[in-house]
């Protein structure tokens, strides 16, 4: 147990002061009742009580001048308690394909609407983090439990260039507590040695000490995306197996993928600076992940779909050593004795001390 004032502990010092005033009132009234009357009619006139009927009440109230002088110097103890664990990264995609409107208005704007039902459908104790992505990632904010933080960067998300789903699910595990010195295997690495961190900046949760991965509280990822996937770090390599790699680095760090598609079955075509584009829809690409890692996909995502997925990955209790100041328990124990001394000494004394 530590202390947030210790100085108050000081005034404990006024204990055996007070105890020592006692006994020196005692001792005084006792000289002066051998002075004005004799030891054989003093024994006639006044009836002592006994010592137990003197001692229990003023004990008591010692005992809770004892805890308030405690209490004031607001103790804190690290008792365990329950709490909620949980934390989810929410990957949006701001590729140009997310203007698509087969979606209205378009993907990218219901994309942030599901987003913003999840953060409002999830439990206040629930952190949630968000990245967006497209041929960089960006993680815009680290798992906290601030929803108008939150809210506000969706509102600000803007589309960008290309996708790539492997840099997003990267960046998004290492977001999560305790993972941010995860080493992606060397397929999904950057490609240049001076590529920067998307994390760098970003403010880390503190986690509890571990030895691997799979002894940290388990993390999730919501990916919502059309499924494309066009930028990867190691075009030797297909589509499928980037995303595959990126699938079994999640699991490998106890994460769980759920992807929430964004489009039409089919595709749709779309007008781009006067010209017609034609933009996949890539739900294959989603279930792969998800399946792989252990998740779920969840198409088409309505509000009761989405409920369910809060549901499941919204509340993770584990039991944490937690500072707490514990001065209320000192306060209200020294009121039960102060209580208590009263009503002995008013009992036995017909006084309160």
């Amino acid at each position: 147990m530590s202390f947030t004032w210790p100085g108050f502990l000081w005034f404990l010092l006024l204990i055996p002061l007070f105890l020592g005033f006692l006994l020196w009132t005692r001792q005084r009234r006792q000289r002066t009742a051998e002075t004005f009357a004799e030891a054989r009619l003093r024994a006639l006139v006044v009836q002592k009580p006994p010592r137990a009927h003197v001692r229990w009440p003023l004990g008591l109230q010692l005992l809770a001048l004892l805890l308030l002088l405690l209490a004031a110097a607001r103790p804190v103890a690290s008792p365990p308690l329950p709490t909620n664990k949980a934390a989810v990264v929410l990957a949006i995609d701001v590729s140009r394909s997310m203007l698509a409107s087969d979606l209205n208005p378009s993907r990218l704007e219901a994309a942030k609407a599901t987003a913003r039902k999840f953060v409002e459908l999830a439990p206040p104790t629930t952190q949630i983090g968000l990245v967006s992505f497209s041929d960089a990632t960006a993680a815009l904010v680290p798992p906290t439990t601030d929803r108008q933080r939150l809210l506000e960067a969706i509102d600000r998300l803007k589309p960008a260039q290309n996708t790539s789903l492997e840099n997003a699910i990267v960046t998004s595990v290492r977001l999560l507590p305790g993972r941010r010195d995860l080493k992606p295997p060397a397929e999904l690495a950057p490609s240049g040695p001076n590529s920067p961190d998307p994390l760098q900046g970003v403010p880390e949760l503190p986690a509890s000490p571990s030895s691997s991965p799979q002894d940290l509280p388990p993390g999730s990822v919501v990916i919502l995306s059309d499924g494309v996937s066009n930028v990867r770090s190691d075009f030797s390599l297909s589509t499928r197996a980037s995303l595959e790699a990126a699938a079994r680095f999640a699991k490998e760090s106890n994460v769980r993928l759920y992807t929430f598609p964004m489009g039409q079955p089919g595709g749709t075509v779309m007008q781009l600076e006067g010209r017609n584009y034609y933009v996949p829809f890539e739900p294959r690409n989603l279930e792969l992940l998800a399946q792989l890692s252990g998740g779920k996909n969840t198409y088409p995502p309505t509000e009761e779909a989405l409920r369910q997925v809060v549901q499941e990955l919204g509340v993770l209790i584990r039991w944490e050593a937690t500072r707490t100041e514990v001065g209320f328990l000192f306060s209200g124990l020294a009121a039960l004795l102060m209580v208590l001394g009263a009503g002995l000494s008013l009992r036995w004394q017909r006084r309160v001390p």
